[in-house]
């Protein structure tokens, strides 16, 4: 009977031995992760905080040339301005994500483009973003008027957009076809705002829950010697944050239906 009771004993003893190193291998698994996670977004975190520094770039006149319509324009090979391209533009752009009280129902998983246009609108208009309850009410503004004019909100293309800018705050627009980056940075030093309709799971954001948005908008208000900067609404630590150039212009699609990998490289210029 002594020895049948060690035995069960040692038998605990064994399943808890085991049990332990299972629990172990799941933290140092779930730590690993976690670490991983962190130190993936380290360098977008430190160039976040590296262009936030930056100046506004003084003394630039915002465009007015892009008309009352959005004409479409191919990328020229190099086009005349009167605006010099300076090394380094961060125009200081209120930010907000696209859900403002973190709450990410269908509504909000549909609301980068109307974040986007949001955010351009209190640039150019002055105003600031107060806080999560001014954001929501703008944000629902928008929708409230996409459904009323288009009918629909969700997935808006570059031309519906850019619609909606015009003629609900009274913006112009201008829609370019296979952008460049030469030519994305000149619109921002001439003042302009870029909005970008991207593929969103070609962007690589460390921030987007997986696997990423299919169709998103991010808002070009500057750049670097390697980066756009933007304010991306896809997440709460989007203010200023960093995409190096080949990302954004490879990531750039409009919507086509919902093909959007395969959707035109169109992007919007936006100024008062």
């Amino acid at each position: 009977m002594l020895k049948i009771t060690r035995k069960i004993a040692k038998r605990k003893r064994n399943k808890l031995k085991v049990v332990g190193l299972v629990l172990l291998l799941a933290a140092l698994l779930t730590g690993s992760f976690y670490a991983w996670r962190y130190w993936s977004g380290a360098e977008e975190r430190q160039l976040a905080r590296e262009v936030a520094a930056l100046p506004s770039p003084e003394g630039l006149q915002i465009s007015s040339t892009a008309g009352e319509q959005s004409p479409e324009k191919e990328s020229p090979a190099a086009e005349e301005s009167a605006v010099s391209i300076p090394e380094t533009v961060n125009y200081d752009v209120p930010f907000t994500p696209q859900a403002p009280h973190a709450n990410w129902d269908y509504t909000h998983e549909e609301a980068c483009e109307e974040a986007a246009i949001l955010m351009a609108k209190r640039f150019f208009f002055g105003q600031e973003i107060s806080g999560p309850d001014d954001a929501e009410e703008g944000i629902q503004d928008i929708i409230f008027w996409e459904k009323e004019h288009l009918g629909f909100f969700e997935s808006t293309t570059a031309e519906e957009s850019a619609r909606v800018i015009r003629e609900m705050f009274g913006l112009k627009t201008e829609i370019i076809l296979n952008p460049s980056v030469e030519q994305i940075k000149r619109a921002l030093a001439e003042g302009r705002l870029v909005i970008v309709p991207c593929a969103g799971r070609q962007i690589g954001n460390p921030f987007y829950k997986s696997p990423g948005p299919l169709y998103h908008f991010l808002l070009l208000k500057g750049y670097t010697k390697e980066q756009f900067i933007t304010n991306d609404a896809g997440t709460r630590r989007g203010a200023n944050y960093p995409y190096k150039f080949k990302t954004v212009l490879e990531a750039n699609h409009d919507w086509n239906g919902g093909q959007v990998d395969s959707g035109e490289k169109k992007i919007i210029l936006v100024s008062k």
